[in-house]
């Protein structure tokens, strides 16, 4: 074997080489803001104060899960946006939300916070529920933050 045939199979076996290592980088993504992770949560409380439970529904993704405080857990987006529509037609309103922190780790993130809402009693009273929120967070497709676990629960009983 000569030393051009030589040099030639090592060019082509280093470049494949380096091929191969590039394949099975990790891939990287833009690492996200508190803005970014906290918007999930203000577009949602847009949508319900908007009463658009579709809008709400949105802010979840597909195979997402609510657990409601004093309530079964709620799976899947169809099911969820049905939650948000029932809680729409009961009298939820006036929903803020503020963030309190959050993190992420490539397309995983999460964030907590405090809540406040408006919601109507039985009788027809509107009384204002406070509390605090966890939601679980993946990147989509798209590059947007939906929730994919989301739990929340009073700092106490709505006031009379």
């Amino acid at each position: 074997m000569t030393l051009t045939s030589s040099l030639r199979i090592l060019a082509v076996f280093t470049a494949l080489l380096l091929f191969a290592a590039g394949c099975h980088s990790p891939a990287t993504s833009t690492p996200a803001t508190a803005e970014d992770l906290s918007q999930m949560n203000r577009n949602f409380a847009a949508a319900i104060n908007a009463k658009d439970a579709v809008a709400a529904a949105n802010c979840y993704a597909d195979e997402a899960t609510l657990y409601p405080p004093s309530e079964p857990a709620v799976t899947g987006r169809a099911n969820i946006l049905n939650y948000w529509q029932s809680a729409i037609d009961a009298g939820a309103t006036n929903v803020s939300v503020k963030t309190i922190a959050t993190g992420s780790e490539g397309n995983l993130g999460w964030e907590t916070g405090q809540f406040q809402m408006d919601v109507k009693t039985p009788d027809g009273k509107v009384v204002v529920d406070k509390g605090r929120y966890t939601e679980l967070l993946k990147r989509n497709n798209d590059g947007k933050w939906v929730s994919i676990m989301g739990m929340w629960n009073a700092d106490a009983p709505p006031a009379p």
